[in-house]
């Protein structure tokens, strides 16, 4: 019976396992239209879920699907100007409507007006590049 139980638990630890992956590779959109806004400033030098330090004059971003090391056009839909950022973040999927922090080079290249946010348009490039 003993090894009957330990079979059955791996078996649901498993099937567990599998279902949540699956989940997460499909929550992950190929475009995604919403707001983007700038990390904050008090950041700067803090790590990422990645394991590396922010750095404001680095293209890179973070989002709540997106697995790091991605790389992701991104296009201020107001403007239409483009830059291509790395993820190297998470984000809360709830962050107040916002669908992706930018780091600072990367606002700056989008031009974002006044309070460092604007509507923005990703479409995912690949994911060949993954953060280690």
């Amino acid at each position: 019976m003993g090894k009957r139980f330990a079979f059955a638990i791996a078996i649901t630890l498993i099937s567990v396992l599998a279902m949540t992956l699956s989940q997460s590779f499909a929550a992950a959109p190929e475009t995604e239209i919403g707001e983007g806004a700038c990390y904050s400033r008090s950041l700067i030098g803090h790590r990422t879920s990645s394991g590396q330090r922010y750095d404001p004059k680095a293209l890179t971003a973070s989002h709540a699907t997106i697995p790091n090391g991605t790389r992701v056009k991104v296009t201020n839909v107001e403007n239409n100007r483009s830059v291509v950022v790395r993820i190297n973040d998470r984000m809360s999927a709830h962050a107040g409507g916002i669908i992706m922090d930018l780091s600072q080079h990367a606002c700056r290249e989008l031009k974002f007006g006044p309070g460092g946010k604007g509507k923005i348009k990703l479409e995912v490039l690949d994911s060949s590049t993954a953060a280690k």
